[in-house]
């Protein structure tokens, strides 16, 4: 079986993973504004952890991260 151009192969994988990179980007941007969307609402960090199945420290991480609205 012969394999398509190196090339070739090597653009396509390029393009797949801006395309799913950015699909992880806005994914992240989404629960950033729904996790401070959760705080607004009167839950507790360790609420939304617990809730997430991720610990406090992470909650704080996505909160400080950049949000680009979409």
């Amino acid at each position: 079986m012969s394999r398509d151009d190196p090339w070739a192969r090597a653009r396509k994988a390029t393009a797949e993973m801006e395309y799913h990179l950015s699909a992880i980007a806005r994914l992240a941007d989404e629960r950033a504004l729904a996790v401070q969307e959760l705080l607004d609402r009167g839950l507790t960090r360790s609420e939304v952890a617990r809730r997430l199945g991720v610990t406090p420290a992470v909650i704080t991480k996505i909160l400080k991260r950049p949000v680009a609205r979409h």
